[in-house]
């Protein structure tokens, strides 16, 4: 089905010229009919770049050239027509965002089938078909812009899989996808192999693809470092993977990262008693939430897609207003203008809150300076790993090296509580530790933090407990309710 036989591709520069550090290098790589191969490696090492190739993507979007021959079906995919390629493989981006084109679900899931001339009541079975499958049936009359992170990738991979085509390439699927809906992705994915489809995915997190995979294809700087089977990769211990900057669940933090000790007194603890807050176009939102953020704890907010997370972080932030229950502190309630100002979100797209010129000044925007906040500045960009970009525009920093501005910003602020939104999103292996060692920084310097996340490596590196939220329907009310449990991470 996938044939590269001596691939290189460079991508092309604005000056012309070609950049030899990214791309593939003398790739060869065979992907029979059936399979499922899951690439691997460090971010930045090729995965991206197999897919555009692939694709097609590459290089009649992404500029650059390219050496060997890609094959797809026996035919080059760059050289596809689009019906044709549609036909042949759906595509999942990281990013859903970026392949969406209608305002609703439903219209989303048509829009191929549709530009293909397909009967109306084939295109209406096929999206009922696969909207039960991915768990998105109560979504298919909502607008996309208002779907969480995990919804938004969902709908992509039903949209991608909506014509069972035979190739079916995923970019991080599971990227922002919640427990239960990245199994039920294993189970279809499981379904659709069985069916015939090839599976080409790339991914981080690697081993809930167990049950599908055939082969992991693991990349190094563009090249193929090793290959392991299902079998293989099983045996494989932390030491073996960590070299490669991949993701096991025995991964540790080194002993420099240390334990912390919580302050006693609950003078210190910030408190929500009884939070509620609806949506009323969602008909969705919160119901009695109960929660308590000691000072200097880290928090791991997890539970199902749609659950609440984001919005209950809202209402702690202060940036929605409680309908109901109270914010409180050492006994005094706490309003949402007092929230706003002792709060700090870290998003998880972090190109919606960088402003500044550099990274420098991204730091300490919106404050005073003088030599204590410069010191704290230093500080903060040693402590993220800014130094040596603090003159560099933050618009020309990587995802990774972005959100480190971001928590570098949040370390030299007067906020009291940090809240993170899956700042582990597609990150490999070393990502990880770093932002589980980031995250005790911030703890360590006395903030309060809380993470939003469906990463449970990530919970038992850096949190102290876990909340999780989980949805329950009363027969009384239309509104979607959150219950809570709250267990102790592995370690501290």
């Amino acid at each position: 089905m996938i044939e590269l036989k001596d691939v290189t591709f460079h991508y092309g520069l604005d000056d012309g010229g070609y950049d030899s550090e990214t791309g593939v290098k003398n790739m060869n790589l065979s992907v029979k009919a059936g399979q499922c191969v899951v690439l691997c490696g460090r971010s930045g090492c090729g995965k991206s770049t197999i897919m555009r190739l692939v694709n097609g993507l590459a290089p009649n979007f992404y500029a650059g050239r390219l050496t060997g021959e890609v094959s797809v079906g026996g035919k080059s995919p760059a050289n596809m027509l689009r019906d044709e390629r549609t036909r042949l493989m759906g595509v999942v981006f990281q990013d859903p965002r970026s392949q969406f084109f209608m305002e609703t679900v439903r219209d989303e899931l048509a829009f191929s089938a549709e530009n293909l001339g397909m009967a109306p009541d084939e295109i209406r079975t096929r999206i009922d078909k696969q909207a039960n499958q991915l768990g998105i049936s109560h979504l298919l009359n909502d607008s996309l812009h208002k779907l969480s992170s995990g919804q938004k990738q969902r709908v992509a991979i039903a949209a991608a899989s909506v014509l069972t085509p035979p190739l079916l390439l995923l970019d991080e699927p599971t990227a922002n996808l919640d427990f239960p809906s990245t199994q039920n992705l294993i189970d279809i994915l499981g379904k659709l192999k069985q069916n015939g489809t090839t599976l080409l995915i790339s991914e981080h997190r690697l081993t809930p693809f167990l049950p599908v995979v055939d082969l992991f294809v693991c990349m190094e700087n563009g090249k193929i470092a090793r290959t392991w089977t299902k079998d293989e990769f099983c045996q494989l211990s932390q030491d073996d993977v960590r070299v490669y900057g991949l993701r096991h669940p025995d991964m540790t933090l080194p002993e420099s990262a240390g334990n912390r000790e919580l302050p006693e007194t609950s003078e210190l603890t910030v408190e929500g008693r009884g939070l509620s807050y609806f949506y009323k176009k969602k008909n969705d939102g919160i119901t009695d939430i109960n929660i308590s953020l000691p000072k200097g704890s880290v928090t791991a907010l997890t539970g199902d897609n749609g659950t609440g997370k984001t919005t209950l972080c809202k209402v702690l932030c202060g940036l929605l207003r409680e309908r109901k229950g109270t914010v409180v502190r050492g006994g005094s309630t706490l309003s949402a203008s007092k929230r706003r100002t002792a709060s700090y979100l870290v998003m998880q797209d972090a190109d919606y809150q960088l402003y500044a010129d550099s990274v420098g000044n991204e730091i300490v925007l919106g404050k005073s300076l003088n030599e204590e906040l410069r010191e704290k500045a230093y500080e903060a960009m040693d402590a993220f790993g800014l130094r040596e970009l603090r003159d560099r525009h933050p618009a020309s920093l990587s995802g990774g090296e972005k959100q480190r501005v971001t928590m570098a910003a949040a370390y030299c602020s007067d906020a009291e509580l940090i809240v993170l939104d899956e700042p582990t999103s597609g990150l490999d292996g070393d990502g990880v530790l770093k932002v589980a060692a980031w995250v005790k920084k911030l703890a360590e310097a006395g903030k309060t933090v809380v993470i939003i996340t469906h990463d449970q490596i990530l919970s038992k590196l850096a949190c102290d407990q876990v909340v999780e939220l989980r949805r329950t329907q009363d027969a009384e009310t239309a509104f979607a309710e959150a219950g809570i449990r709250t267990v102790e991470a592995a370690n501290r």
